[in-house]
């Protein structure tokens, strides 16, 4: 039987969110994520798009006996699309990426700000997994960012939160602060051009 991955880039990413034990780190190229607002959740999440050059640094997973039941329940009002990912000893492994389909796109809606708890959940993630440079760069190869963010860490709405230790909450504060900032600071800030199936 061939072997099934799922390449995870947000919240996937961290392992303490799910089961799956067979995992690496990796990257896929020619996608580029972005935050997106859909008609099948109340808060936005991540998806990803196609996009020329860019590189998106992740968790690659296998999939027990082939069963993508449960992660496809979890990561309900996705699709699926095969691409290939660079796992870090140079092999490339034909994978899954979750993505949300244009026709679920909904009006951006400031009063259903992202989840802190659920960028929390995602940043840890990844610099339990590859450290601060990457973490860091998480920020730059997102878009989307001039979204509200809910804080909502007193009282996490995110089913899957996760408790943050001192570095980790001021890491992630100062990155979101950062990233807004050289935002506003943009001469030009125009929606993402964004090129769908």
């Amino acid at each position: 039987m061939t072997n099934s991955y799922f390449f995870g880039y947000g919240s996937l990413v961290n392992t303490s969110t799910h089961s799956f034990q067979t995992y690496e780190t990796g990257f896929v190229q020619g996608w580029r994520r972005y935050w997106q607002h859909t008609s099948l959740r109340d808060i936005p999440y991540l998806s990803v798009c196609p996009a020329d050059k860019t590189k998106l640094y992740g968790l690659i997973a296998k999939v027990p006996n082939n069963d993508w039941k449960s992660l496809d329940l979890r990561e309900k009002g996705y699709n699926r699309k095969s691409t290939n990912c660079i796992i870090n000893s140079g092999e490339v492994k034909s994978t899954q990426i979750y993505y949300v389909s244009e026709c679920s796109f909904s009006v951006r809606n400031n009063n259903k700000g992202l989840l802190q708890s659920y960028l929390d959940c995602v940043i840890q993630g990844y610099l339990k997994q590859f450290g601060e440079e990457i973490a860091t760069e998480f920020f730059s190869t997102t878009d989307g960012w001039d979204i509200t963010i809910r804080d909502d860490r007193l009282n996490p709405l995110y089913p899957r939160h996760v408790d943050l230790t001192k570095s980790e909450r001021a890491f992630i504060d100062h990155n979101v602060k950062l990233t807004k900032k050289l935002m506003l600071s943009q001469v030009n800030n125009r929606e993402p051009q964004i090129t769908f199936w």
